[in-house]
């Protein structure tokens, strides 16, 4: 029988990464920087922490931050939303910042909520794929 895989969403104000897998293994399936989307401004503050060219809104970002990140928060969960309908996982995993989670939070729709079993409030954007299985341990 073939174990469920776990889909892992790992998002910050400058983008987000979505991986599927399960005891320890994590292949990344999408990406997306702020910049990828024309309705979120990417030209705030510069590069963001994520790499990948997107925007980090925690310095210096004030009011437009507020605007931006929950912009980007609706194109996460759509994404989120579109590869959890492909099937093939039993369950989701966020880890975001605090605001950013607070975000996403708002933006999911109440059955995709009902299938996340863990959130971590902390920005692992910079912590590699091969490394994020140490961050993501289930919550006990």
């Amino acid at each position: 029988m073939k174990v469920a895989d776990t889909l892992y969403c790992i998002a910050d104000e400058g983008g987000f990464r979505l991986l599927r897998g399960n005891a320890g293994r994590m292949e990344p399936i999408h990406a997306a920087g702020a910049d990828d989307f024309s309705d979120v401004s990417h030209a705030l503050s510069g590069r963001g922490r994520n790499q990948s060219g997107g925007v980090s809104f925690g310095t210096g970002g004030g009011d437009a931050a507020e605007i931006e990140r929950p912009r980007l928060a609706k194109h996460i969960v759509a994404a989120l939303e579109e590869e959890w309908k492909k099937g093939g996982a039993d369950h989701i995993i966020l880890a975001a910042g605090p605001k950013m989670l607070g975000e996403l939070r708002k933006a999911m729709p109440k059955d995709l909520a009902q299938a996340i079993t863990a959130e971590f409030d902390k920005d692992l954007s910079d912590i590699p794929d091969h490394a994020l299985a140490d961050h993501l341990q289930e919550k006990g």
